[in-house]
């Protein structure tokens, strides 16, 4: 892996170290993100922040954890979600890292973290997955970010920072609607988990103080605020136990997730149908996400995940159907939804789907212009209605994107040769190659 080019001068170590190979697998969803801009959103209400000034990853992994880098990058490790019983707990986490960010208690790097998001190959194996990568060889492998020696780690932070991000949680908590303790709530439970994981691997506690003299700080605290005894939100808890239960279905074995999400309830359901779709179950998948569909027909994310699932078994026209409804039924507009679909239409190999799919890789792109796939989608795309040089120019933007500038050079100069002159396919490709000219030529 190309971790050199990375980052040159390392002030913060962001490191997982394995046995022998260290890696941090980055994975984008449009639930998960969401609701996650949600809670951001709830807790800086009062700081009269933006939610689009914070980067949020996440980062597949089984060990709670979640810290920050420079460039205001927050990293939430799956298993922090899985293991928080109240969304309350979730929003703890979020507000502890936040209050890091807004305490200015991080160092940048010399080449910022959130450079990660301009290498993004997103390989989704749901909706759910998304992985940041280098280069398509990479593939699950996922990401190195940085290499240092074993004892430097990730970045450990002074107990001074911890007192005071604990601290300023508890306000961030209390001034926006959310009961501060249910951030000694968490702590408690990672206290408890401490007593029956002494590993060696790098969780919550080998990036953090003893979780006891956080507990105490936090009742601190909780003493010198008043009126923080707020009540739970039922239509946010449900929502996370949904997206609980997506993600352990992703991360979790299958005959676990089973054993957890024994009923036939939605939440259970949900779960399950993850689970047996990465199993192979697909047959089992698409029956739970009928019955969801069913109980609940105006929700996105059912619709999506049914949609994939019969994508990945040739359904190119159910597939197509049910992303189309959800596209309709979300929100806000998602550039992994317009992908998606994109990819579906571009399978049909046909001239008609490919122009549809041209159309929402536009406006993928012009939501988040740094997805190196979606480029390469419409390379593909452009390629099969025999746009020779759009082609080329969309291939010249995913190598830009990911670091190799000889050939985004090489196709930059392809596409300028035979794109139609003024138009703004034209007018970038010669930025590019104005960019690229002096870096290529040292070479």
């Amino acid at each position: 892996m190309r971790c050199a080019a990375f980052l040159n001068k390392i002030i913060i170590f962001i490191c997982f170290f394995l046995s022998n190979v260290s890696a941090l697998e980055i994975i984008r969803d449009t639930e998960l993100e969401q609701y996650t801009e949600e809670i951001v959103s709830l807790l800086l209400k009062s700081n009269n922040q933006d939610t689009m000034d914070f980067n949020i990853y996440f980062v597949k992994s089984d060990q709670i954890n979640a810290f920050v880098t420079g460039g205001k990058n927050i990293f939430i490790n799956t298993e922090t979600i899985i293991k928080s019983d109240d969304y309350r707990e979730y929003a703890a986490v979020l507000a502890h890292e936040l209050a890091h960010i807004l305490g200015g208690h991080i160092f940048n790097t010399s080449i910022e973290i959130s450079n990660l998001s301009n290498r993004a190959l997103p390989i989704y194996l749901l909706g759910i997955i998304g992985i940041l990568t280098g280069s398509a060889d990479t593939g699950l492998a996922g990401v190195m970010v940085g290499q240092a020696s074993v004892n430097d780690g990730f970045a450990f932070y002074s107990r001074t920072q911890e007192a005071s991000a604990d601290q300023a949680a508890v306000k961030i908590l209390c001034n926006n609607g959310i009961d501060g303790k249910f951030l000694n709530s968490f702590l408690k439970k990672i206290e408890r988990l401490e007593v029956t994981n002494l590993s060696s691997e790098q969780n919550y506690r080998s990036t953090h103080p003893l979780t006891q003299n956080r507990i105490d700080w936090v009742s601190l605290s909780l003493e010198n605020q008043k009126n923080c005894d707020y009540t739970i939100d039922i239509k946010l808890q449900e929502r996370f136990e949904l997206l609980k239960a997506k993600l352990h279905g992703f991360t979790h074995p299958h005959y676990e997730t089973e054993a957890v999400y024994s009923s036939d309830n939605e939440v259970d359901l949900y779960a399950t149908a993850v689970s047996s779709y990465f199993k192979g179950d697909h047959s089992k998948s698409i029956r739970n996400m009928k019955k969801l569909i069913e109980k609940n027909p105006h929700n996105p994310f059912y619709h999506e995940l049914i949609g994939e699932i019969y994508f990945a078994n040739n359904d190119y026209n159910n597939a197509v159907n049910y992303q189309k409804t959800a596209i309709k039924q979300i929100n806000k507009k998602n550039d992994l939804y317009y992908m998606m679909i994109a990819n579906y239409l571009i399978n049909f190999e046909k001239e008609k789907q490919s122009l549809e799919a041209i159309k929402y890789l536009k406006k993928s792109i012009q939501l988040n212009p740094k997805n190196a796939y979606a480029w390469f989608l419409l390379s593909r795309a452009y390629a099969q209605v025999n746009s020779i040089p759009l082609a080329n120019y969309a291939t010249a933007e995913r190598y830009f994107l990911l670091g190799e500038r000889q050939l985004s050079y090489e196709f930059a100069s392809k596409a300028l040769k035979l794109i139609e002159e003024n138009s703004p396919e034209w007018y970038r490709s010669n930025d590019l190659i104005e960019i690229l000219k002096k870096e290529v030529s040292k070479r």
